[in-house]
């Protein structure tokens, strides 16, 4: 989901007002930024034993006021955690596997890979004003549009971090973007040009573009990736593309003063629901029948801007803007059975099933003193400041028993990253914090699971007598 960025780069309001409406005050990362879970305290210098990853279904909601990203439980409709993200958090889309959550961040202009069986985020640099995020099929790629810089910019989505693997110029203004036909294509919606462009992931090259209803702004692919359904916001239609010839097959009515902001599709392909930002509902619409038709309308929260189904269909989660809710529509009855509050402007959403999948693995974590920096940054810290370096933390990761090589394991503490660091043919990690810490500081390391191995966690206290003098 991508919310409109008009030129004055405010949201769209009820009845096409512009400008700047809310402005996020806080303060942006710089550079990577790993927000670690809360950290058990303690007066002792072992692992910590962390309980496994929660598994089941969720929903990821993008807090645009607070800069955050809430994980919604949907067995009971709760939030189960926060997350810190970046500034203005718009477009949310997650892994095949449930394990990785993306998130752009606008005002950052970073987009965050969050991993949420740790509640740990880190942000890389992308365009201007990201808005926009999708997910390739087998995960590999994360592909985010930039509203301001007119491209998207595709990173790797299986890599800690992640990194910028290309930036394909789309158009005026792209919005949301949605992966078809095998994740051999891009399909951006263009809010300016009124167009969809059409973007070849083997080369990530300009095919060609779309020309759409007005102001596009939601992109939805079918299952199947032969139909694309765009959101016109600016007539009230929406548009569906046959990817084979990349023509419009058909453009349906929402309604007069509905200003359609987003669209989800079932697994099986027969329904699309659209979030009607004007209006405050949701259509229903039968995508199977020639052409395609409303065959409901549900009333949801205050200015809706981002809808979601559930894995299994049978649910459809919407962001209502200002009303700072969540509705769940049960997708049999077609009605409203629950409103989820306490969120801070939600905008994007996406859902996915998180399994503790793959082979059971431990992961143990130690902090020694490290004493004075020495040599010739002497002991200057990320942010230049001279001082004492803090404890070397040392992770060791294995599987079975058996030490696991090569995998990525995140160190942090105070809520910044210190290092990622691979584990060695041990499995084990090493970590030598920077700067003056607090004497009784915690520090968290993360393995963020690959698919063959499941998540896990470590953190670790140290006390006064231990950073002082390194005794026990």
């Amino acid at each position: 989901m991508a919310v409109s960025d008009t030129p004055g780069r405010g949201r769209a309001r009820r009845g096409g007002g512009g400008g700047s409406w809310w402005a996020p005050a806080r303060t942006g990362f710089a550079g990577l930024a790993l927000l670690a879970a809360a950290v058990v305290p303690s007066a002792s210098a072992t692992t910590q034993p962390v309980p496994a990853p929660a598994a089941g279904t969720f929903a990821y909601v993008a807090n645009g006021l607070a800069g955050s990203l809430s994980v919604v439980d949907t067995a009971d409709n709760t939030v189960a955690s926060t997350i810190d993200v970046g500034d203005d958090p718009n477009g949310v889309a997650v892994s095949p596997d449930g394990n990785r959550v993306f998130v752009a961040n606008r005002l950052s202009d970073t987009v965050s890979l969050v991993v949420p069986a740790v509640d740990a985020a880190l942000s890389v640099p992308v365009g201007d004003n990201p808005v926009g995020v999708a997910v390739s099929p087998d995960g590999t790629r994360a592909y985010v549009t930039n509203t301001i810089s007119n491209d998207m910019t595709v990173i790797t989505a299986d890599a800690i971090p992640p990194s910028v693997i290309a930036t394909v110029h789309v158009g005026t203004r792209p919005q949301d973007v949605a992966i078809a036909r095998g994740g051999t294509r891009a399909y951006v919606a263009n809010l300016l040009d009124g167009t969809v462009a059409v973007v070849d992931t083997a080369n990530n090259t300009l095919l060609t573009t779309v020309p759409v209803g007005q102001l596009p702004q939601g992109v939805a692919a079918s299952p199947d990736g032969t139909r694309v359904y765009v959101t016109n916001f600016g007539d009230g239609t929406l548009s569906v593309i046959d990817t084979a010839n990349d023509t419009v097959l058909s453009t349906l009515s929402l309604g007069n003063g509905t200003s359609p902001a987003d669209v989800a599709v079932s697994r099986d392909g027969t329904r699309a629901y659209v979030a009607n930002f004007s209006s405050d509902n949701v259509s229903v619409i039968d995508t199977a029948a020639v052409p395609p038709a409303v065959i409901a309308t549900v009333p949801v929260g205050e200015e809706p801007l981002g809808v979601a189904l559930t894995p299994d269909g049978s649910r459809a989660y919407v962001t209502s803007s200002m009303g700072n809710t969540v509705s769940v529509i049960d997708t049999a009855t077609r009605t409203v059975t629950d409103t989820i509050g306490g969120f801070s402007i939600p905008l994007g959403v996406a859902t996915a099933t998180r399994g503790v999948a793959g082979a059971p693995t431990a992961l143990t974590l130690t902090a020694e003193p490290t004493g004075h920096g020495h040599g010739h940054d002497h002991g200057r810290d990320a942010s230049g400041v001279k001082g004492e370096r803090g404890p070397t933390l040392r992770a060791r990761l294995t599987g079975g028993g058996r030490p696991l090589a090569g995998r990525s394991v995140l160190f942090a503490g105070d809520s910044r990253v210190w290092c990622t660091e691979t584990t060695d043919s041990r499995g084990r990690a090493a970590c030598t914090v920077r700067g003056k810490q607090d004497d009784d500081a915690c520090y968290t390391a993360a393995f963020p699971g690959d698919g063959t191995h499941a998540p896990a966690t470590a953190t670790t206290c140290t006390e006064r007598r231990i950073a002082a003098h390194g005794k026990r």
